[in-house]
């Protein structure tokens, strides 16, 4: 097992020691509502100019791209042998696409499972149907299936490829910590090896990485068991090394999103990202842009002097 990294909880106004003295405090825009066929929207990635998205458990096994602009549904893709058991999360290296059936909220399955297709079968324009290669896979550290709802550390929300690797993001409801996964692209039954960790200090929902720049952006909530709300969080990790070196890193808040179940994200430029919220009691599904630009080149600045 590589070494760990710890990553430190951040305050609204405070800041790292050593690091750039931007504060985290900034204002993500709210951009729209999302249809009510994509009420449950559970993972992101950009593609073409084009917003993908998908439901999570029991929704259809059905991909949808969004409008930039509108927001609406412009082009539906149908994994015709996937079932929606529970999509968490989807991520693209460039050449495939990676959907993570791994949502695991009672600790107990055993059939996990990640569907991938060539990103090149995807048409321009026009609806269509995609027979997929399925990835299924077990957590190498989980020795019991005994587990009760929220009451563990094997759920799964989150996924990011390299061009050698798959990396999940555990969703530790017990411990309220993440668990970095790795395991190979290869269809087939695979192992999920522990390969880093680090104390989120919440609920880890969606995950994205910048290839060419070595960044790796995480979004997640804080546990809303007790009182029912939402308090959503991201972090920045530069420098991510699949050979486990130290990671910079820093963690914003937004407590203007109270209430708001923040599920996926993505970047779609050099520095901005895409982050979708699921419907809840008190809100509509949504999506909104959050800009990262100052600190990611603040980072790039101070890493060459």
């Amino acid at each position: 097992m590589l070494g760990l990294f710890m990553l430190p909880f951040l305050s609204l106004m405070a800041q790292e020691e050593g690091e750039s003295e931007l504060s985290p405090l900034f204002f993500p825009e709210q951009k729209a509502e999302l249809p009510k066929e994509t009420n449950e929207t559970s993972g992101l990635f950009f593609h073409k100019g084009r917003l993908w998205t998908h439901n999570d458990s029991h929704g259809k096994p059905m991909l949808y791209a969004l409008d930039t602009t509108t927001f609406e549904i412009v082009q539906r893709v149908t994994l015709v042998n996937a079932k929606n058991k529970d999509w968490e999360d989807v991520c693209s290296d460039g050449e495939s696409v990676f959907v993570g059936d791994f949502g695991n909220n009672k600790g107990k399955r055993k059939n996990l499972r990640i569907y991938t297709f060539p990103l090149s079968a995807i048409p321009e324009e026009g609806d269509t149907a995609l027979m997929v290669d399925s990835i299924t896979f077990r957590f190498g550290d989980q020795k019991s299936f005994k587990h009760k709802k929220h009451k563990h550390d094997f759920d799964c929300e989150a996924i990011f490829a390299t061009d050698s690797n798959l990396y999940l993001f555990s969703k530790g409801w017990a411990t309220k910590t993440t668990r970095m996964y790795r395991l190979p692209k290869t269809p087939g039954q695979q192992v999920a090896e522990v390969v880093n960790s680090f104390d989120s200090q919440g609920l880890i929902t969606g995950a994205d990485y910048d290839r060419e720049r070595h960044i790796l952006v995480i979004v997640g909530y804080e546990n809303p068991i007790k009182d029912g709300l939402f308090s959503p969080f991201m972090y920045l990790i530069f420098g991510f090394e699949e050979d486990g070196v130290k990671l910079s890193h820093r963690r914003f808040e937004m407590p203007q999103w109270i209430g708001t179940q923040t599920e996926g994200i993505c970047f779609f430029d050099d520095g901005r990202c895409f982050v979708s919220a699921e419907s809840t009691s008190v809100r509509a599904s949504r999506v909104f842009v959050v800009d990262f630009r100052k600190w990611i080149d603040e980072e790039l600045k101070n890493s060459v002097r």
